[in-house]
């Protein structure tokens, strides 16, 4: 049945939320036993037409946006269910539903959350199990779309995470209020398998400082990865094929293929990551913004990112504008790599995306919304994949495509 659900559906973790807009409604199935969820339908559309998709399907394990209008890259279904067992223990577990990146469209069902809580005081608490990853600002509400005004987060920080929403293992959160500032803090130790790659060791430290309006959040963490034989060898088949496009012989491939194996690193890959951001929202004006880099050792490039977004509430409606860019920085030049492959190498290596977007929502009820927004992404300077978007097929015509537009529109609810 989940199947034919060409919609959007979002429902999340409550205690989580950043600063939402609307009230969250509670179902109580017993006095211990509490329901929550959020729930969003949309639609997104790629204008185009050279048959480019966004993001690139090799690098993620999600549907893609393309020029056929299409639910599946946003759609999601949840609920989480909180028990409380005592003044001290809480248990939490939240389940969600998402459409795969395969030809069927199908759902299938993943587990976010299912953890517990022990609370020592009203300050220092730990929890234990599965927990969500909490490094940037919006990392605990990626599937909440009431939890932001645009119609999803902006991809130059969050497609960065590489579906890396979640992790196993312990947290421990402090909470301490100072008049009309809420401080917590939260360190945290975990590892998570991903579709292409597992995570381990990773140690995380977030912080945020809120108030009735304002939120200052800070994050870092280190985590190592050991990428799969499957995506080594879809790695592999994609670059052949660029090769082979352009004209290049076997012989010429087979050299390129094996010095870029000997040059990067695939397992116990080294990354560090860092952010840093705000959310303002005093129900007249509302402002976002985050800065982020992402460290390799061993690989072909570093990350740099952002965003900046500002909206003015004009009776139910919330127009608003985004920019966000997302760019390589520190480029491992390859020398042993011969020529042909040393130019593909410097092109491939290298990204970039600009993104300009303007969007508006609009509060039918409380706990009702209705967003619209149009994308200009930017960046496609070479035949090869610009940013998160995959290229137009290789043809003997170098593509001319410089930018694209996404059209998106969501209806948004929490209970």
């Amino acid at each position: 049945m989940l199947n034919n659900y060409n919609y959007l559906i979002s429902m999340s973790a409550i205690s989580g939320v950043l600063s939402v807009s609307m009230p969250v409604l509670a179902v109580e199935l017993t006095p211990n036993l509490q329901l929550h969820g959020y729930v969003t339908a949309g639609l997104a559309k790629l204008d185009n037409n050279q048959d480019t998709t966004y993001p690139n399907p090799l690098s993620s394990g999600t549907p893609v946006i393309k020029s056929k209008i299409t639910s599946d890259y946003d759609s999601v279904a949840g609920l989480q269910l909180n028990y409380t067992v005592n003044d001290q223990i809480d248990v939490a577990t939240q389940f969600y539903v998402a459409a795969t990146g395969d030809p069927d469209h199908n759902y299938v069902v993943r587990s976010n959350w299912a953890y517990l809580d022990y609370k020592f005081n009203d300050e220092w608490s730990v929890r234990v199990g599965r927990f969500g990853f909490a490094s940037y600002l919006y990392s605990e509400n990626l599937k909440v779309g009431a939890a932001y005004p645009w119609a999803r987060l902006p991809s130059e920080i969050y497609s960065q995470l590489g579906g890396l929403y979640s992790e196993n293992g312990i947290a421990v959160l402090y909470r301490h209020a100072m008049d009309d500032w809420i401080l917590r803090v939260q360190p945290s130790f975990g590892e998570e398998k991903l579709e292409e790659f597992k995570v381990n060791k990773i140690k995380q430290l977030s912080a945020s400082l809120s108030n009735e309006n304002l939120t200052l959040h800070i994050g870092s963490g280190f985590a190592s990865a050991d990428v799969d034989d499957a995506s080594k060898a879809a790695l592999t088949i994609g670059l052949d094929g660029a090769l082979a496009g352009f004209g290049y012989s076997q012989t010429d491939i087979e050299q390129y293929n094996a010095a870029l194996h000997s040059s990067v690193k695939f397992n116990n890959l080294h990354a560090s990551f860092s952010d840093v951001g705000f959310l303002y929202d005093d129900g007249r004006w509302f402002a976002a913004g985050e800065l982020s880099a992402l460290r390799f050792k061993g690989f072909v490039s570093d990350f740099n990112a952002g965003y900046i977004s500002a909206g003015r509430y004009v009776g139910k409606w919330l127009p608003y504008v985004l920019y966000g860019q997302y760019k390589s920085a520190n480029v491992y030049q390859a020398d042993e790599i011969p020529a042909p492959g040393n130019a593909i190498y410097d092109a491939t290596a290298k990204w970039a995306q600009r993104t300009v977007s303007v969007g508006a929502r609009y509060q039918f009820k409380p706990n009702v919304s209705l967003k619209l927004q149009v994308e200009q992404v930017s960046g496609f300077k070479r035949e090869y994949m610009s940013g998160f978007f995959l290229p137009p097929p290789t043809t003997t015509t170098p593509s001319t495509l410089k930018s694209a537009y996404i059209y998106s529109a969501s209806l948004n609810a929490t209970f």
